[in-house]
């Protein structure tokens, strides 16, 4: 999964989403990125349409362990926190937003342009929930 990306590889980022979060409560930071980090290991743990994309499949694999751990240490942390009373926007939000990259792949039958676009979105999606969690900690 290294190389360079293409220029001309865009997809649409839920921004707003991540800016909300970022002046969210701690719990529903931890919320957002159990959701966010589970809509990407669905999305990715897919190799058997992956061929296209030439990754070596054992470190997609391992990047999707890493994943499924940080999520279910995160998953502890909500157990904890009381449930919200409503279903949160953001989930609504993030929902659609993982459904659109799906399509994607599938619209564009697993070509390998299709998945640059889906590795440079969970790139995006990793480094702002990367720069939220930093900001958090220096709040406290």
């Amino acid at each position: 999964m290294s190389g360079q990306y293409h220029e001309n590889v865009w997809v649409d980022f839920p921004g707003t989403l991540y800016n909300l979060t970022e002046k969210a409560e701690v719990e529903d930071q931890v919320r957002f990125f159990v959701l966010t980090l589970d809509h990407i290991i669905n999305l990715m743990d897919d190799s058997e349409h992956m061929n296209s994309a030439q990754w070596n499949l054992t470190k997609v694999k391992y990047f999707l362990e890493v994943l499924q751990r940080q999520s279910s240490e995160l998953k502890e942390c909500v157990v904890q926190y009381q449930k919200p009373l409503k279903k949160e926007s953001y989930e609504i939000g993030i929902k659609r937003h993982f459904r659109t990259l799906k399509k994607i792949l599938k619209k564009e039958k697993y070509s390998a342009h299709a998945w640059e676009q889906i590795r440079r979105a969970v790139r995006s999606h990793l480094q702002r929930m990367e720069i939220i969690a930093n900001n958090t900690k220096k709040r406290f």
